[in-house]
């Protein structure tokens, strides 16, 4: 500590304690700073405490339970209320679990008990708690600048975000617009270089979709309820009916799905990203993709939903790191952008389940996630 004096307050009734605190307080001094002085105040009323801490300032406040005009935590409560930012250190005869557990639940830094209390204990809970106290506000000052900051930062995000798929269409437009009209009048590589411009520029389009999609998921507030997955799964299908027509995919489906619970626009996301996984990796050049889709109860309050395709199947090793952010596995035929799997994990997380993939190298990969069953209360 850096005081060259401490202010402590002692709010106390009984004669014969508050002489024993003097007496431990007297000449008493740290380890860490032996010039520091005590200058101890001691008040025999809340009331009065309260009136004489509204002109004059207070490090610590040493309380007794058990005060004339204020009986049990009532007291803390009233401290705690006008002066927040003054920690407590309780002084009491009552030395039971129960009496500290909620002295501590209702705002008191720490709890000394009268008959077990010496001036090197009480020097120590002084020291310690003010400095305690201290770091908790420097603590929750930072945690609202970084909060104040993020706030800022994740509405710039969406700006520049904005902007540049905003340049993207343009780009891509653009491209679109030589391939349409102007392919014949291009030699082999200008084609090529064409197709490239557009193959990129939806890739990234989609890499910045995942980014806000990712950033919104910090701050949105959800509401689980009840999902209609058959709906949900209906609505991606519409969503990459495009590339299923290209692929030729074929898709099976349940006759119907259990109840789960979950936010329903950010389950559509992981279906979406498990679908579009199935179609980029499923099948071969000779074989179309064909994917499976279903769900099973496993009889201890969750649902596995999952997604098995036909493809080439992942490695042991690469299974591993699929859901980590910013991963590509080492197959021939790579998987994502590094973000789609690991948006699907914080998805389900935040709604109370797990991900996962179940795979053999050249035997196809089912891919699934759990989510609570209806009736169930969410972790």
């Amino acid at each position: 500590m850096n005081y060259s004096q401490i202010n402590v307050l002692v709010i106390e009734d009984n004669p014969g304690d508050i002489r024993l605190v003097k007496k431990m307080l007297h000449g008493a001094s740290f380890a860490d700073n032996p010039s520091m002085t005590i200058n101890l105040v001691h008040i025999d009323r809340l009331k009065t405490a309260l009136d004489h801490l509204k002109k004059h300032t207070c490090d610590v406040i040493l309380l007794d339970l058990s005060l004339p005009d204020a009986n049990g935590l009532d007291s803390i409560l009233k401290l705690k209320e006008n002066h927040p930012s003054i920690p407590i250190i309780i002084l009491s005869g009552q030395a039971d679990n129960q009496t500290v557990a909620e002295a501590v639940q209702h705002g008191a830094q720490d709890y000394l008990a009268k008959d077990n209390l010496t001036a090197n204990l009480l020097l120590k809970t002084i020291h310690y708690t003010i400095e305690r106290h201290r770091l908790l506000l420097e603590i929750k000052g930072r945690a609202e600048e970084l909060e104040s900051q993020n706030v800022a930062l994740n509405d710039f995000a969406h700006t520049v975000a904005h902007q540049i798929q905003g340049l993207l269409s343009q780009m891509v437009g653009y491209a679109s617009l030589v391939d349409a009209h102007y392919q014949e009048q291009l030699s082999v590589p200008a084609q090529q270089a064409v197709d490239q411009i557009m193959q990129s520029g939806y890739k990234m389009n989609n890499v910045i979709t995942e980014l806000l999609f990712l950033a919104s998921m910090r701050s949105e507030e959800i509401q689980v309820n009840e999902l209609d997955t058959g709906r949900i799964v209906a609505e991606v299908m519409k969503r990459l009916r495009y590339h299923i027509r290209e692929t030729k995919a074929e898709i099976h489906l349940p006759n119907s799905w259990p109840v789960a619970l979950g936010y329903a626009p950010w389950i559509e996301e992981v279906w979406l990203n498990y679908m579009s996984n199935g179609l980029k990796y499923g099948g071969n050049e000779n074989v179309p993709p064909v994917l499976h889709l279903g769900a099973t109860q496993e009889g201890n309050g969750m649902i596995r939903f999952w997604l098995s395709d036909n493809g080439p199947g992942i490695s042991e090793m690469d299974q591993k790191r699929l859901f980590k952010p910013h991963t590509r596995v080492t197959s021939k035929k790579i998987r994502g952008e590094g973000l789609g799997l690991s948006i699907c994990w914080r998805i389900v997380n935040k709604c109370g389940g797990d991900v996962g993939v179940d795979s053999k190298e050249g035997s196809g990969s089912c891919f699934w996630f759990t989510l609570p069953e209806h009736g169930h209360t969410i972790p």
